[in-house]
């Protein structure tokens, strides 16, 4: 296949793949994206998306360097739509790729005029059918592998691209290797169909082998093509190719469409026959090839990459317009041109009524309002998704929405079933939340208390120092008299989301029960001095006969008390 596939290593499960790709070619497994061959188009914008910037295309770049250090013919097949990239540069193109070691450098163009020819007989149909042009190949793509019905409305000719390739292996030998050089990864795959074409690079490519050959353009010369076209050079810009299909006479309309969404409107129209005679010239790239999918962004606008090919073109003909060779025409004309389109659709498997129901409960889509088709996920319903699910092209993490309320649900519970009382309070000090147990202590709701200052509840001091000091205040027992209660709390602050997390542990009962067994220790203590006390008066009246007994009761009984007395002094520094 002409890409590799997403680096395990990379993918963060953001789904932004997923999102755009226009024809849902991509399968997330085990939390990890991959591209469906038999679904996709071909169109690169998974790889735009990428927040990763991820590209996954194969480069053939290393084939092209191979023929080159060996000393073969090579041709490179020049696309028009490079001086859009490489502008005031342009006409030293040539010499640079020589300097590299291409053997010849033509234009691309040369292979348009026969294709246009053919064009001219779909225009004159008298058939009041609707037909599609056939140069750009990720809407070949479409119609094979989404909308096979429409394969009868391809005008089934090849593209300038093969047209040239065969021209030059006709011109120079079946041994002449072919490089296409253009703005379109869609060609890497129509290449691995046409023999004529031995390996394809993007000009995105190109520009980065002239970074690393450290090609100083100042240091070369002009020069021209070895095969120039007569045709016109503003092929790249939408409607100016189909202006010139529709300034002949003919029996279609010709109008020209551009961009993922009109491309894929359209082809509904024309399937559901909203549509009659009109012959469709297609580019999948917004603003037709100067935009294409095998051009970096270089921060150009469309008007100056137009600009650029304009400007190209006129001092090319002021240039070398007397150059202009018809020669090839000979060769050009009796090329195959056919081209027979086949349906490559593989069908999904249609789930039932219940098994979707199944897989929406899955997801937590119990009922039809709780399908919210936000495409967060990349399909357009929450339906459409199941059935990718039921594919096995998506799991059903992938539903945000479901994996969030999950989320929060978690956290709810564990926040309900703590008996810790937990608050969470912003960086002006009010009140954000209470959970259950501290809106039970604090005797309030949520409602009533978000937005109020904490102070109404908590010392906001002790707040505003952790802020202060960057350090977080843990275990530290309070006494709130509003409340009567004792509390051992934590104070948080949380730089990243500017909010503060109180926890804290009503310790209220275990001092009052300790009280209570304090309290206890000192009757006792006291109870025991009591008894020494009786003891002693006893002693006086017996004590020829109790004396060695009573000093053994007094030692005892006062070892008890001093016991007593110590264990109370160690609670009271423990709370």
């Amino acid at each position: 296949m002409w890409f590799d596939n997403f680096n395990k290593g990379n993918c963060k499960n953001c789904y932004a793949c997923v999102r755009v790709c226009p024809v849902n070619a991509i399968e997330i497994k085990n939390e990890q994206a991959r591209i469906i061959g038999e679904r996709c188009i071909v169109c690169d914008e998974c790889s735009r998306a990428c927040p990763q910037k991820h590209k996954i295309v194969s480069s053939e770049l290393p084939i092209v360097k191979h023929y080159l250090k060996n000393k073969e013919k090579v041709v490179a097949s020049i696309a028009p739509s490079f001086a859009a990239v490489f502008g005031v540069n342009s006409h030293k193109f040539p010499t640079v790729l020589k300097h590299l070691g291409f053997t010849y450098v033509e234009e691309t163009l040369i292979g348009a005029p026969p294709i246009i020819k053919e064009y001219f007989k779909y225009i004159n149909k008298d058939d009041n059918k609707n037909y599609i042009t056939t140069l750009c190949p990720s809407i070949i793509n479409l119609v094979e592998k989404h909308y096979p019905d429409l394969i009868p409305n391809l005008i089934p000719s090849i593209t300038a691209f093969a047209c040239h390739g065969r021209y030059i292996k006709e011109k120079y030998g079946k041994d002449t290797k072919v490089v296409f050089i253009g703005p379109c990864l869609g060609k890497k795959d129509e290449g691995r169909f046409e023999e004529s074409v031995d390996a394809v690079i993007t000009l995105e490519e190109l520009k980065r082998w002239f970074e690393q050959e450290n090609i100083k353009w100042e240091e070369f010369e002009e020069s021209s093509f070895d095969a120039v076209s007569h045709y016109n050079k503003v092929f790249p810009f939408i409607s100016e190719n189909t202006g010139y299909i529709s300034d002949n006479t003919h029996k279609k309309d010709v109008v020209p469409v551009d961009g993922i969404e009109d491309c894929i409107k359209t082809i509904e129209a024309i399937r559901n026959n909203r549509i009659s005679n009109v012959l469709f010239d297609m580019s999948f790239c917004h603003d037709g090839c100067i935009r294409g999918s095998g051009i970096d962004d270089d921060g150009l606008s469309t008007y100056e990459r137009q600009q650029n090919i304009l400007n190209y073109s006129k001092t090319y003909k002021e240039k070398y317009g007397d150059k202009i060779d018809h020669s090839y025409d000979d060769i050009l004309f009796n090329i195959d041109l056919s081209k027979i389109f086949e349906s490559k659709y593989v069908p999904l498997k249609e789930p039932s009524e219940e098994e979707l129901k199944e897989i929406l409960k899955s997801m937590g889509k119990f009922a039809r309002m709780d399908e919210i088709n936000c495409k967060a996920c990349g399909y357009k319903t929450c339906r459409d998704k199941a059935k990718a699910v039921f594919n096995g092209y998506a799991d059903t993490s992938m539903c945000l929405p479901y994996m969030r309320q999950i989320a929060e649900n978690k956290a709810k519970v564990i926040l309900r079933a703590t008996p810790n009382l937990i608050g969470i309070v912003d960086k002006e000090l009010c009140v954000v939340e209470f959970n259950s147990a501290a809106q039970r202590f604090f005797h309030v709701s949520n409602e009533e208390a978000k937005g109020i200052p904490v102070i109404m509840y908590l010392d906001d001091d002790k707040f505003q120092q952790v802020r202060d000091n960057r350090k977080n205040l843990l275990r530290e027992r309070i006494y709130l008299d509003d409340y009567n209660s004792t509390l051992i709390q934590n104070i948080i602050w949380l730089e990243e989301n500017q909010m503060y997390i109180w926890i804290a542990e009503d310790i209220t009962k275990e001092v009052n029960k300790e009280s209570e067994l304090q309290q206890m220790k000192i009757d006792s203590i006291n109870m025991a001095q009591d008894v020494i006390n009786n003891q002693m008066m006893v002693a006086q009246e017996i004590a020829s006969l109790m004396g060695e007994t009573t000093a053994e009761t007094k030692v005892t009984l006062t070892k008890l008390k001093k016991l007593i007395e110590e264990e109370g002094k160690h609670n009271e520094v423990l709370y």
